[in-house]
């Protein structure tokens, strides 16, 4: 397989004048011949600097031109590339570098005075000198290529270390699922440092000589995302649902969206209601993602032609050069309508997590990666997303999965948003509790939402707490902090 070096130098050579990446807020663009150059100048940089092959080297940006130079100026010097989330505090930016050993960190300008960082910090500037001297510029399909941190959903993240081959075969599933031409514009608006973002897009866009269009997504501007998207005549997108969800306010219909070929969604649930309303008002074709980090993320896709009758399944079949299983809890494989969990095998998977052999050892068994995810499969062979292993509410003898309820809530016209977790019970062990976030101008109790899911739910499933809240907890990309939640009901 392809090195990530090879994938940018072929399409430097296939597609020098096209445009590579575009940052809409900086109003700049580089060529894939630009890119490659900028690149091999700051790895020269980096070279004289000493880092060698090997060496980690942290990158410290946002959705900016910055970003790609930085990633393939440090493996253009032979070293691993550890992202870094812009967002997180100095604390947990030195907590990452430390574990990773980072021997330095290329970041920002307006991070470069961040306290308490035991690596040396440069900005590109330092190392871009117009000239392009010796630098490794080799590496083979077997080498580290990245460490990605995960996005601690559940606790303290952890480094998951990819090779250039797994990276590239993740570029090669995008190419081909979401069908990707050069000179096409990939609208990538969720941080780069995540894996989807990352290796699905922007690298997939490497793979294909795409123009990989840079923004960020700001909750609090939903329009903005829309503006972008409008501005740039973007023919795909990939955004978490909750993206979807707060453009909805800002009125899709009010923008030109015409150029919109596919919009994908993935990294957190979106329930069957809620892919029927944004469907409606977006328009155009639509497809899902089901990954992990510790995948490439590599898994499984919905196709737009399954939406209508499938809303909010996870696909009937893996992406190219993946396998699937459902296992019980035994290891056997469990029949149809039964839950267990699913695993995959593909070319695609980390190779560890770093410094953590017992994760690792758990995570990777026989080849085959156990997600800690539930799933089903019905009778027509749709995969349905139940819950994480960890998330399953125990409550008086009965097995009670966190989506299944949050589905049935979502169905009250009051409720914009639900998490359903579980909560101390003296009796029971764990009770039923759901955290809401209501539409505007709306209200609703506890027996209101009960009544409600009498004819839904069975009624060891209905919520015996419920709060209100203005928004639910969720990481950079959208994901669901259900521990915080948890934390928050004892």
């Amino acid at each position: 397989m392809a090195t990530l070096l090879e994938l940018l130098e072929r399409s430097a050579r296939n597609f020098p004048e096209i445009v590579a990446v575009r940052s809409s807020r900086q109003s700049a663009s580089l060529t894939w011949s630009e890119l490659r150059l900028r690149s091999r100048s700051a790895a020269s940089g980096l070279a004289a600097r000493g880092v060698r092959s090997g060496d980690r080297v942290g990158i410290l940006f946002g959705n900016v031109l910055e970003f790609p130079i930085a990633f393939f100026a440090a493996l253009y010097a032979g070293a691993v590339v550890v992202p870094i989330n812009v967002r997180l505090t100095a604390a947990e930016v030195q907590a990452i570098l430390a574990h990773a050993e980072a021997r330095m960190v290329i970041a920002a300008d307006e991070a470069r005075d961040l306290p308490g960082f035991a690596s040396e910090v440069l900005s590109l500037g330092d190392l871009e000198h117009g000239q392009v001297g010796e630098v490794a510029g080799a590496a083979a399909a077997g080498d580290d290529a990245e460490i990605l941190y995960t996005s601690g959903t559940t606790g303290s993240p952890k480094g998951v270390v990819m090779t250039h081959g797994a990276v590239a075969e993740t570029a090669a599933m995008a190419a081909y699922e979401f069908g990707m031409r050069p000179g096409e514009r990939v609208a990538v608006l969720m941080p780069l440092t995540h894996s989807a973002p990352l290796n699905l897009f922007l690298l997939g866009s490497v793979y294909t000589g795409s123009t990989i269009v840079l923004d960020s997504f700001n909750p609090r501007e939903p329009a903005a995302m829309l503006d972008v998207l409008a501005k740039e005549r973007a023919q795909y997108l990939f955004a978490a649902p909750v993206a979807y969800l707060l453009g909805l306010r800002a009125d899709p219909a009010g923008y030109d969206l015409s150029a919109m070929k596919c919009w994908i969604y993935g990294g957190a649930p979106m329930s069957a209601e809620q892919v029927r309303v944004v469907r409606k008002a977006y328009g155009g074709s639509w497809m899902s993602v089901y990954g992990l980090t510790e995948s490439g993320p590599n898994g499984m896709a919905l196709a737009d032609e399954d939406h209508e009758e499938h809303p909010g399944s996870l696909g009937w079949h893996p992406t190219v050069n993946t396998e699937i299983r459902l296992l019980g809890e035994t290891g056997e494989e469990v029949a149809a309508s039964m839950p267990g969990e699913l695993v995959m095998r593909t070319p695609s998977a980390m190779r560890c997590y770093l410094k953590n052999p017992e994760a690792t050892a758990q995570a990777l068994r026989d080849g085959w990666i156990h997600t800690g995810d539930m799933a089903v499969r019905d009778a027509q062979g749709y995969y349905w997303m139940l819950d994480r292993k960890k998330d399953l509410i125990l409550s008086g003898g009965y097995n009670v999965y966190p989506r299944e309820v949050e589905e049935a809530i979502l169905t009250h016209p009051a409720v914009a948003d639900v998490a359903v977790v579980a909560a101390p019970h003296p009796e029971w062990g764990e009770t039923v509790a759901a955290v809401a976030v209501l539409k505007e101008g709306q209200s609703l109790t506890l027996e209101e939402l009960r009544g409600h899911l009498r004819p839904i739910l069975a009624s060891q499933k209905h919520p015996r707490r419920l709060e209100i809240v203005q928004s639910l907890p969720r990481n950079a990309t959208g994901k669901l902090l259900r521990h915080e939640l948890r934390q928050r009901l004892v």
